[in-house]
């Protein structure tokens, strides 16, 4: 039988006439395929046990790791609990769907950040924030990107006290997680985490000339401990499918009868016989509340802003922060302290002479292309396989406000998007995207002329932010959220690394490459009043400064907040083996919350290796038993 690619190709007059039932049967062909994926590898529990050896709350990145390998060798036996629901959606799986799902509510937490006096985007509306709710937490809603970090961020973390944690211990942990797409013996095959490609665009070819003709070398192995230079971006997909913590790890092992895992159950305290975690007491639909005992030890994965709001929920955090909410002060540790998070600022470019095809950008135009429907659910290829972040260059930069390579950490990550972009500019998926993000008219000029003219976002982060925000309880009660303040740019510092990042972004708009292209900056075809700084020429240094004060906003990379350090460190939550301390027995943290300080870019694949690492770390406790 020829294949059904072929088919397209040699008869689209018939195929359009049938288009939507085509279209029809690739879905149901899809759910099905799910719905037996689902059924022959676990389902979640509607029955639990009173006890168990571990309870671990939260299905994130590292609680999914966690479940797994806790369970593994049937010794003990394991309770996860997940505050959302099930990662059954089928625009959860589609890579370009992420715009799509990384703004349905189904599947994220509602928080948002307090006002941030350093930054003018903050003021009048807050951003919400993008971390998942939902078996597989944010990696089964992130945008995807693998980024390891620099060697150096681990390092750093060595230095600080916190042994065993330095790039010499925890590149094994990458390598046993991965199953990459490269060869070479400094990256992992075999494991778990499958590693791909992003589908390439030829607008990511375009830019990474460009911006090696500003003297930027390529470097297609970042993942090998520098990641210094320009890349093509890696993600973590599976055969054009996002592959998630949840299917890399946890949907694998939920065939297990030693392994429960139980969703849409929000944990609201952590039990406590004297200063010994005991187990858990959580609350499900209806407002039931049930508790579930541990005999060995209680894990809080819940990330970086439900892990400190837990702990300090349940009398673990500062003595004046809980007084203040008539908390008992089980133990006075600094919870909520030392939160972090990366910054960025977008600045979107349009082409006069794009000689890109418009179309393999566009979400609902593909969504709705037979072709592609085809391509995707037949072949796992095609546009519907695209993530976002189809390039990425990391540098330093030095005092006199220039970008270099160095062998250091770097201070600037450049993210590069084509696409996913949303076709339509009254599509309630733009819109939600707005709401979250707060990006205001700069992003939506580009998303709402996708369809007119080919374009890219490129978006400066700074990932070593010297300001340092905190995580406080708003009340008492559970269901509240906490406040979540980064203090973003509240260093000069910050606001000083940043503005050379989006010089970098002008400084590749002149490159000879991108001239060709007609390159410009959206701004530029702004009517004065819609422009962040009227009158101001949108390429000159006023404007980048301008960019800073007012259109910076978080990545949603939260960390810190229950600080790694070394035993008796008045400044940390956690010691190197990840218990929690202040005489504190059977509670460990195991999430991005417990990173002394960000890592060189993206995080999830930090928070996956800190799961491998977290469970192996638990199990060494238990040796012999």
């Amino acid at each position: 039988m020829e294949n059904l690619q072929q088919l397209v190709d040699k008869f689209p007059s018939t195929l359009k006439e049938y288009k939507t039932t085509v279209a029809c049967g690739s879905i149901a062909l899809l759910s099905g395929y799910l719905l037996y994926k689902y059924q022959s590898r676990g389902r979640v529990s509607e029955k639990w046990n009173k006890r168990y050896d571990f309870i671990v709350v939260g299905a994130g990145s590292a609680g999914c790791v966690l479940a797994n390998r806790l369970s593994e060798n049937g010794k003990f036996s394991v309770l996860v609990l997940e505050a959302g629901g099930e990662d059954d959606d089928p625009k959860i799986h589609m890579p370009m769907g992420v715009l799509d799902a990384s703004t349905d509510k189904k599947f994220v937490w509602e928080d948002k950040t307090v006002p941030q006096p350093a930054s003018e985007a903050f003021i009048d509306s807050a951003v919400q924030s993008q971390h998942g709710k939902v078996l597989g937490g944010s990696s089964s809603v992130n945008w995807m990107a693998y980024v390891r970090g620099h060697r150096e961020d681990y390092n750093n973390w060595e230095s600080l006290g916190c042994t065993g944690w330095g790039w010499g211990n925890v590149e094994n942990y990458f390598k046993k997680m991965e199953d990459y797409f490269l060869p070479g013996e400094e990256l992992g095959h075999g494991g778990p985490l499958t590693v791909s490609a992003n589908r390439n665009l030829r607008t990511t070819d375009y830019l990474i000339k460009a911006i090696k003709e500003l003297g930027v070398r390529e470097n297609k192995s970042y993942n090998s401990g520098d990641n210094q230079g320009v890349t093509k971006g890696h993600v973590t997909a599976k055969n054009g499918r996002r592959w998630s913590a949840a299917q890399a790890y946890l949907r694998p092992a939920m065939k297990r009868s030693n392994l429960h895992v139980v969703t849409d159950a929000h944990v609201t305290k952590i039990l406590f016989d004297g200063k010994r975690a005991v187990g858990v007491r959580f609350v499900r639909e209806g407002g039931f509340t049930y508790e579930v005992l541990a005999e060995k030890e209680v894990i809080i994965s819940s990330g970086a802003i439900n892990s400190p709001h837990l702990l300090l929920l349940s009398g673990i955090g500062p003595k004046e922060e809980l007084q203040k909410h008539g908390i008992p002060i089980v133990a006075e540790l600094p919870v909520g302290l030392n939160y972090q998070d990366h910054s960025t600022a977008f600045r979107n470019v349009f082409f006069e002479n794009p000689q890109v095809p418009k179309e393999e950008h566009l979400y609902k135009a593909n969504l709705s292309s037979t072709k592609s429907l085809i391509e995707y659910f037949i072949n796992g290829k095609g546009p519907l396989t695209t993530a976002a972040g189809q390039a990425m260059c990391f540098f330093d930069v030095d005092k006199e406000g220039n970008y270099i390579l160095t062998n250091k950490m770097p201070e600037i990550q450049i993210f590069m998007t084509g696409g996913p972009f949303i076709d339509d500019p009254n599509d309630e998926v733009l819109s939600r995207f707005n709401e979250f993000a707060n990006f205001g008219p700069l992003l939506l000029e580009t998303m709402k002329n996708a369809d007119k003219r080919q374009g890219v976002m490129l978006a400066a982060v700074l990932l070593h932010p010297r300001s340092r925000g905190s995580l406080t309880l708003a009340s008492a009660d559970p269901f509240q959220r906490p406040l979540i303040d980064p203090q973003i740019l509240s260093d000069p510092e910050d606001q000083r690394i940043m503005k050379i990042g989006l010089k970098f972004i002008s400084d590749v708009l002149k490159s000879p490459t991108m001239s060709s292209l007609g390159s410009y900056f959206s701004e530029n075809k702004f009517p004065t009043k819609d422009r962040i700084a009227p009158d101001v020429d949108p390429e000159s240094e006023e404007y980048l400064e301008k960019l800073v004060s007012t259109a910076c906003t978080v990545c949603w990379h939260p960390a810190g907040s229950c600080k790694m350090g070394a035993e008796g460190d008045t400044s940390a939550v956690v010691d190197p083996q990840l218990r929690v301390q202040g005489g504190i027995q059977g509670l460990r943290v195991v999430d991005n919350s417990i990173m002394p300080h960000l890592t060189s870019g993206n995080t999830n694949a930090p928070a996956i290796m800190i799961g491998e690492k977290g469970s192996d770390l638990i199990l060494q406790s238990y040796r012999g038993i």
